[in-house]
């Protein structure tokens, strides 16, 4: 007899290993947590891209994988999916599931080619809006009587103007084929006033047994990349891209270069801006680290190695990077803008700045402040364990799914 508490869940997305990101990191962990509280999940998704990346080949999907064969449009860092025979392939698969008599052929955890019998799907839930496959897949299962549910992850505001109009009826078009709406922020929240079915904030998590303080590994990886006792490492890790306020950043360090000629400044990840930031890395004689993009697993590690976590990004929905640094336990300067302020309590868990002067001017704050920096990365770890681990945000997630499912 089945276990009416075991939920079948099925994650789509056209955001997942072996891509690196926001969303890809959300699904990676949200999907192992409800693994462990006893649910059956499944990620579907498209066919990994054409070009390989052997650093995201490190991390392995800790539940099974379901790809649908189709063509991608690659754009920038992104792969999206817009093959039409994805569709069909989705709604085959859940066909095959009616009942629970389908045998579908799944990858997970590196062995392709895995068969598995799974029950009917109890929820298909949708991660990130503006996907087509997304749109179509919330669409074909609630045509087929399986509850729906989309989490928008992120926010119009900070697109530009000139296509906030059509994204915003998307979003709006997309919100429509799920019953229910999750926003990662209240201000995420805010931007999805008007979508008639129940809406929650729920917040993207964080492991806080992986990302925590790790005195030992500091010292290890900071001699690895040659950094002494006496200097003081600012940091961002994420997409080098200036709608991260990347050069905001460099400029800032250029300036405080100049007044502390200890400090250094370490980047990682991938992203456009990669080529100017290696140039001036090699010109800089040692202040500036560039490093490649990391799996999921070595970050925690490189957070350990700085001092200060810098997040220039002028606008987020949520901001995981930054969560993943409080976790971590470093202080933070970043913009207070939107889901950013939702995180840091500005002069108690890390510092807000209104404008680029002011950034510039936190930075300076905790350079020269070391008890200041001990006193915010503290409090920022504290308030990570009370708001943001996984089991916290997982049990809020599964009790909506309940709540769905049974309406």
């Amino acid at each position: 007899m089945s276990n009416p508490e075991r939920l079948s869940v099925c994650i789509v997305t056209d955001a997942y290993l072996p891509a690196i990101g926001g969303v890809e990191n959300h699904v990676l962990y949200l999907s192992a947590e409800l693994k462990r509280l006893g649910h059956d999940v499944v990620v579907v998704t498209h066919q990994a891209p054409p070009v390989p990346s052997p650093v995201a080949r490190q991390v392995e999907s800790p539940v099974p994988v379901h790809r649908l064969a189709g063509g991608l449009l690659m754009f920038r860092e992104h792969d999206i999916a817009i093959d039409p025979r994805m569709v069909a392939s989705f709604r085959r698969l859940l066909d095959a599931q009616s009942g629970g008599s389908g045998v579908l052929g799944f990858w997970g955890s590196g062995r392709a080619g895995r068969e598995c019998r799974r029950p009917r799907f109890d929820i298909v839930h949708g991660q990130s809006e503006g996907s087509y496959l997304v749109y179509e897949a919330l669409a074909a299962a609630r045509r087929r009587g399986i509850a729906t549910v989309l989490t928008r992850h992120s926010m119009v505001q900070n697109k530009p103007a000139i296509v906030r109009p059509f994204l915003l009826w998307l979003t709006r078009l997309l919100t429509r084929r799920a019953d229910g709406l999750i926003a990662v922020s209240r201000a995420c929240a805010d931007e999805s006033a008007g979508f008639p079915g129940p809406l929650r904030v729920i917040p993207n998590g964080v492991d806080t047994a992986e990302f925590r303080p790790m005195p030992e590994e500091r010292r290890r990886l900071r001699a690895e990349l040659g950094f002494a006792d006496g200097e003081i490492v600012v940091g961002f890790i994420g997409r080098l891209h200036t709608t991260k306020g990347v050069p905001l950043l460099l400029d800032a360090f250029e300036q405080l270069r100049r007044e502390n000629a200890r400090l250094k400044l370490l980047l990682v990840g991938p992203g456009p801006l990669r080529p100017v930031i290696e140039e001036l890395a090699r010109a800089s004689s040692g202040a500036i680290t560039l490093l490649g993009p990391q799996p999921f697993d070595k970050v925690a590690s490189l957070l350990n190695a700085l001092d200060v976590f810098a997040f220039p990004s002028k606008g987020e929905a949520f901001g995981i990077s930054l969560l993943e640094a409080m976790a971590c336990g470093l202080p933070s300067v970043a913009f207070g803008r939107w889901g950013v302020k939702e995180l840091i309590a500005d002069g108690e868990t890390g510092l807000l700045a209104g404008g680029p002067a002011d950034f510039c001017d936190k930075l300076r704050q905790l350079v020269a402040d070391r008890a200041l920096r001990e006193r915010l990365g503290q409090a920022a770890r504290k308030s990570v364990e009370a708001r943001f681990s996984w089991p916290h945000v997982a049990a809020e997630t599964v009790a909506f799914y309940r709540e769905l499912i049974a309406g």
